[in-house]
């Protein structure tokens, strides 16, 4: 409920000395310190009881725009206390049994003694608001009047009672409108048809929106008559709506014709196995069938209001546009794609789709017909395939290694374990039969060095069963420059004493890899380009990583002596050869190195020359 503040004048000093104003003061938190006669008389106070209480305590004040309850909070009271604001002026009412009083409330802050305090004022305007209030209902219903010139309007309770009617055609229903008059759905209609229409009256009040349905004469005589009942909520009640009845028949026969032409298409469509939807040329959802509905997710009301490609993942997205403008300029009949369609739960679904246009007389596109259908899960056995053949070359890979290495240490143990071996028996013998002492001197010095040969061999050996025994690599995330700053730090000496430059570029970043695998194969090749060099040469090493097919390849490049390939590469990863004299070395680094790239599925490989350096490749497959 609203009045104008132009409706009414504030009261004059007659009305205040008449003592038709009812005048309240009260302090901060709202309790009354001082109030009239008038005042008690117009809320129902008692003048000794109410002084030092609370007022909204006392009295529920209701808003007069739509008649609810305020909260202290919320009042006016103290909205005007807050914001410090005088001659404020606002329209409330109080309750008395089943109707409300009005009044007008001028309400002026003020201070006394440094406190703060409000002085209301206030009179009764109760016949100006039920009258302002009146003349809004009468306008109210002209308008529904005006608006349904050609419909029967009834004014109905919440609990679905008929209390009034507006029509200018009484025969559109099959009872005189008046018959209605104070008589409830129940009463009137079976069942089936009254309580679905009370619950959408209730609804609409609930929600304040507007709801419609459908319904065939119950009437014996007119089975063959329908009609379309809108219910609006009338505002500015709390429990009246307005039934709106239309005479639908002539739709219905229409509609009924056309379902009876399109059933055998709707059939096709609605029960086909495959997921089906027309669209509109730009994508948007025409119509959808249950089937579509399961693939993708969404119900059919939510697909009207989305667009298909909205929903294809974006790497989908551009071949779908082209073939469309193809398939609507008429290039083609008709195409099909695999593409994937973004679920309401947020997962994708891959689905093998065919569209087709449909065009009228003049050869325009009219809307297309898309067909759906599943593949996810073929999809995903698919992969399950690929993944499966992958992890089986995996471990043919693994295996192969395996034997090959098993072999190698079988020939390794009776290469270099052979001649120490053989050779210590002999020297035994030698001392236990030889005279001279030189001569014992002479075979101990060679029975040390075959102990001492064969002590190596083992340790080298121990190492790499150890290398092989190693159950707990821990795979982690690896920063390659992290990694060769910690191996660099190793070899500052033997850097700065020759002088040696070294070159980083990692296009690759990191690697999901062994640290301990990755440090020892970085170390190993760093240590090989430092150590066989030329004297009058300056080392300088270039490393870099780059994303290849299955993996991330690192390259170590120096301009050293080199490798004469022709002749040592079948040997250049095998234990203990060395091909260049004079360094210190044992010839097991490039070993280890192989055996470590190897043991994890990867490849190292070499390209040399001689007197021109060398370039080792270490290809990483990376396991996730």
């Amino acid at each position: 409920m609203h009045l104008q503040r132009n409706s009414l004048s504030t009261p004059s000093a007659q009305t205040q000395r008449s003592g038709l104003e009812g005048l309240i003061t009260t302090s901060e938190d709202g309790t009354i310190l001082h109030l009239n006669s008038r005042a008690c008389e117009l809320l129902a106070l008692d003048d000794n009881e109410s002084k030092g209480k609370k007022l909204h305590e006392l009295i529920t004040f209701y808003s007069s725009e739509d008649a609810s309850a305020l909260s202290a909070e919320n009042s006016p009271f103290k909205i005007a206390l807050n914001n410090n604001q005088g001659h404020q002026e606002t329209i409330l009412g109080i309750a008395i049994e089943d109707s409300f009083r009005w009044f007008v409330f001028h309400i002026t802050p003020f201070t006394e003694e440094n406190k703060s305090r409000l002085l209301l004022s206030f009179i009764d305007v109760s016949k100006l608001v039920n009258q302002n209030q009146a003349l809004k209902d009468k306008q109210h219903q002209l308008q529904l009047l005006v608006a349904s010139l050609n419909d029967l309007v009834f004014e109905v309770s919440d609990m679905g009672v008929f209390k009034n009617y507006w029509t200018n055609d009484p025969d559109l229903l099959f009872y005189p409108p008046e018959e209605f008059l104070n008589k409830s759905l129940i009463e009137l209609f079976p069942a089936d048809l009254a309580v679905p229409t009370i619950q959408l009256i209730q609804n609409s009040l609930k929600l304040d929106r507007e709801f419609k349905m459908e319904f065939q004469s119950p009437s014996e005589q007119h089975k063959d008559r329908w009609y379309s009942l809108q219910i609006k909520p009338i505002h500015r009640t709390q429990n009246r709506v307005a039934l709106v009845i239309s005479d639908i028949t002539k739709q219905v026969e229409s509609t009924e014709k056309i379902r009876f032409n399109e059933h055998k298409f709707n059939q096709a469509f609605h029960f086909s196995g495959l997921g089906m939807a027309l669209t509109n040329l730009d994508g948007s959802c025409i119509e959808s069938n249950n089937t579509l509905t399961k693939i993708v997710g969404y119900t059919q009301e939510e697909m009207s209001k989305m667009k298909f490609t909205q929903k294809t993942h974006p790497d989908d997205i551009e071949r779908d546009i082209e073939l469309r403008k193809k398939l609507i300029q008429g290039e083609i009949d008709s195409f099909t794609v695999q593409k994937r369609f973004r679920h309401k739960l947020g997962h994708f679904v891959w689905c093998s789709v065919t569209i087709a246009a449909v065009f009228d007389n003049a050869n325009m596109p009219l809307f297309l017909i898309v067909q759906v259908q599943d593949i996810s899960e073929s999809k995903k056995n698919i992969e399950i395939l690929k993944r499966q053949k992958i992890e089986s070359d995996l471990v043919k890979i693994d295996l192969e290694t395996k034997v090959r290495q098993l072999e190698e240490f079988a020939n390794i143990l009776a290469h270099n374990l052979k001649g120490p071996l053989s050779n210590m028996p002999m020297l035994i013998d030698e001392l236990k039969i030889s005279k001279d002492e030189k001569v014992k001197a002479d075979f101990l010095d060679l029975l040390k060095i075959s102990s001492e040969q064969l002590t190596e061999t083992l340790h080298d050996l121990g190492e790499i069963l150890e290398l092989r025994s190693n159950k707990s690599l821990v795979f982690e995330n690896c920063n390659f420059n992290d990694v060769y700053l910690k191996v660099k730090q190793q070899y500052i000496e033997e850097i700065q004493l020759k002088n040696a430059t070294i070159s980083v570029e990692f296009n690759v970043k990191h690697i999901h890899y062994p640290k301990i695998y990755l440090e020892s194969i970085l170390s190993n090749l760093i240590s090989n380009s430092l150590r066989f060099t030329a004297p009058d040469k300056a080392p300088h090493i270039e490393i870099s990583t780059s994303m290849v097919e299955d993996g991330t390849l690192l390259t170590v490049k120096d301009n050293g002596l080199g490798i004469n390939l022709p002749k040592y590469k079948s040997q250049l990863f095998m234990f203990k050869k060395v091909f260049h004299r004079g360094f210190e070395s044992k010839g097991i680094g490039l070993f280890l190195t192989r055996y470590q790239v190897e043991s994890l599925g990867g490849k190292i490989d070499v390209q040399s020359e001689p007197n021109e350096g060398s370039v080792f490749s270490v290809k990483f497959l990376e396991r996730t």
